[in-house]
């Protein structure tokens, strides 16, 4: 019971965290003519979101040994919604302090999680039990994909904050009476220093286990950055498909990625182990990020969500893999802590990706060569995995 609780608590936290970072690039093509900018800004507002998620992270670890995992949950989840009503004031600096503020926030999402979980899966079975976690993710993307153009399209703009906000509310306030079975481990005398995000840099980056973790999490996390800041936006201007059926079909994307993740997960645990998995998810998702420089406006719908759908299952599903690698390759009290350093980089990936991308759609004015640029480092990793592999 403690297990099914955990992975339920967990995934539905880590829904709101990617729903709301994704709140803004699913409706920029609305916003945009709201606030009178281009849609091409959206890579800056993600690039400022994962710079306070890039900060943050390097100390999740100290501040959830502290405090407990599920008490910065809901710290977690009131600064989202915080930085999500900053949208309400109607102008871009509010967006831009909002989206600083959502990184903070989100950044104790999954070292959160992975405390909890790492205490309770069985080892055996932790790549699925984190991969189903995970799909809390796509979860928060179909709420994304569904929600976000029914308010804008169907009641303004403001709504596009506002209920975002009371969903994250409820769910910091409904995770309060997990505290006493979840943040028992909590230590708090325990010091938090600046210096631990250079000891938490230092241990991911230093030749060791780490490290080609880490290049995949920058590398894949960028590739779910674009996809996540520029796909709707993509269909929308780039396709002339409506915000609601470019919406829809980022949202049936979504659900790709949570069987996807349950797959690759399941995979994992078995003989062949994670890192031939991370080999063909990153080849799988240059491929499909490389393909969309071929799609035109005369492609139909049909063909249009089958790439979707592949894109997503890929690049969008490989997170389970990767915690449950770290999980086993970390003492049990550093868990939160190398979750958070290898993250951080991941997090880096998603601010330098979509910046780039957002860059070259303003000097091209199309998407296609950002999206082919965006999976070359991805299937190149797939590459390096392979290697490893003989």
């Amino acid at each position: 019971m403690p297990l099914l609780l955990a992975v339920t608590a967990t995934l539905l936290q880590q829904s709101m965290s990617y729903m709301a970072a994704l709140v803004v690039p699913v409706a920029a093509p609305a916003l945009a003519d709201v606030f009178d900018v281009s849609v091409a800004l959206t890579g800056v507002y993600m690039a400022i979101l994962y710079i306070g998620s890039t900060t943050t992270m390097l100390f999740a670890g100290g501040f959830i040994r502290r405090y407990g995992a599920v008490r910065m949950s809901q710290v977690s989840l009131a600064g989202m919604a915080s930085g999500l009503a900053l949208g309400l004031v109607g102008e871009v600096w509010g967006l831009a302090l909002g989206a600083l503020v959502i990184g903070l926030s989100t950044a104790f999402s999954t070292p959160a999680s992975s405390d909890i979980l790492s205490r309770f899966a069985p080892p055996r079975h932790a790549p699925l039990i984190f991969s189903i976690k995970q799909t809390g993710v796509p979860l928060g993307g179909i709420i994304a994909g569904f929600l976000i153009p029914f308010l804008a399209e169907g009641h303004g703009w403001q709504a596009v904050f506002y209920v975002p906000v009371a969903i994250c509310l409820t769910m910091a306030l409904l995770m309060q009476p997990l505290r006493g079975l979840y943040d028992g481990n909590r230590d708090p005398n325990f010091q938090i220093r600046l210096d631990a995000g250079l000891k938490t840099l230092r241990a991911v980056v230093a030749p060791g286990p780490f490290r080609s973790l880490t290049l995949a999490t920058f590398t894949f996390c960028g590739l779910q950055g674009v996809f996540g800041g520029f796909f709707v936006a993509f269909l929308v201007k780039g396709l002339d498909f409506s915000l609601v059926a470019a919406g829809a079909i980022f949202a049936w994307a979504q659900i790709a990625a949570i069987f996807g993740r349950i797959f690759w997960g399941w995979l994992a645990g078995m003989k062949p182990g994670a890192r031939p998995v991370l080999a063909t998810l990153g080849l799988a998702m240059g491929i499909c990020s490389m393909i969309l420089i071929l799609v035109t406006p005369g492609w139909t719908a049909f063909w249009v969500t089958v790439i979707a759908l592949a894109y997503s299952a890929t690049a969008i599903s490989w997170h389970g893999v990767i915690l449950a690698e770290i999980s086993n390759l970390s003492q049990p009290r550093a868990v939160a802590t190398n979750t958070g350093g290898v993250l951080a980089f991941a997090t880096a990936g998603q601010i330098i990706y979509p910046a780039i991308f957002g860059a070259l759609l303003s000097l091209t004015g199309g998407f296609g060569v950002g999206f082919v640029l965006a999976g070359m480092p991805a299937a190149l990793i797939g590459v390096m995995f392979l290697r490893r592999q003989r």
